[in-house]
């Protein structure tokens, strides 16, 4: 076992990793990371993680299939944050932060302007494990690249502008696969602190967390969870009613844009399943009937 093996990086950062490889992988994929496949190879994880795609997905074992189908998700989710980073509609902002960047590979495989950089944060050892992996492959970032290793469930501005941060100027926020796994205290301090440091022209495309319905059945599914996992009820409610990034933002005067995953999975043709895809775009969820999905967002 390396000190790196489960316990000393999250499931789901190596989860997100491998569902870029196995996109990746993919005739046409929506997201070309060379990079995904070595970091998962270097965890040696204990879950045996899908890292290509299969010629037969429907027929693969029970234990696989949703690790294919999360990994559809990600393709979406990547391509879709890819695009908006990439996007051309407003002018590119000298400083991006990542939170929560856990294995993402975006500075090394995004072309990024002259001048850029790129502040990414997350526990030490996350990004030492990333940063010892491509230092082996021998590559390096595209933009000036800065870590900060910092919780995010605790106040993370010092560290952030100690590192380089300025306030002052233009940032864009990505939130990717962080707001559905902080309690939804942590949540509202994170999206308060992302417009306390946000100067005009700044951007932000945030992954909303699903509120919980309060209902006998989602409750009783809670009580088995906590059982299973060891985690008290009162944590597992304290996620239950998370802040809205839409609603919050545009109260402070940012422009705000949601988007479903239904809509994001018809944009890329890439529905979630693991039928053989038609070309016909999935059906749409009805408006309002989850709070998920993305927000993009404007100041």
């Amino acid at each position: 076992m390396t000190e790196f093996e489960d316990q000393g990086l999250p499931l789901t950062a190596l989860a997100v990793a491998a569902g870029r490889a196995v996109e990746t992988s993919r005739p046409g994929g929506l997201v070309a990371d060379p990079f995904a496949l070595a970091l998962v190879e270097a965890a040696r994880s204990h879950v045996d993680f899908p890292t290509a795609w299969p010629a037969a997905p429907s027929t693969a074992s029970p234990l696989q299939q949703p690790l294919l189908l999360a990994s559809i998700y990600i393709a979406v989710r990547t391509r879709f944050i890819d695009d908006f980073l990439r996007s051309d509609s407003q002018p590119p902002t000298p400083q991006t932060v990542i939170l929560g960047a856990g294995l993402d590979t975006r500075a090394y495989r995004l072309p990024w302007p002259m001048g850029s950089r790129v502040f990414e944060i997350d526990h030490a050892n996350v990004l030492e494990f990333k940063a010892g992996v491509l230092g082996r492959l021998a590559v390096r970032p595209a933009p000036e690249l800065v870590t900060v290793a910092t919780d995010l469930a605790l106040p993370w501005r010092e560290p952030l502008v100690a590192a380089g941060f300025d306030p002052l100027q233009p940032t864009t926020w990505v939130l990717e696969g962080l707001l559905p796994y902080l309690d939804a205290a942590a949540q509202l301090s994170v999206l308060k602190e992302v417009a306390a440091l946000s100067a005009p022209g700044s951007r932000a495309v945030i992954e909303r967390a699903v509120p919980l319905p309060k209902t006998d059945d989602v409750e009783a599914k809670l009580r088995d969870f906590s059982l299973q996992t060891g985690l008290s009820m009162t944590e597992l409610l304290a996620r239950a009613d998370p802040p809205d990034p839409l609603e919050l933002l545009t109260a402070a005067g940012w422009r705000c844009t949601g988007h479903t995953v239904q809509e994001l999975c018809a944009t890329y043709n890439r529905p979630l399943s693991l039928a053989v895809p038609t070309q016909s775009p999935p059906p749409q969820a009805p408006s309002g009937q989850s709070r998920g999905g993305f927000v993009t967002a404007l100041r």
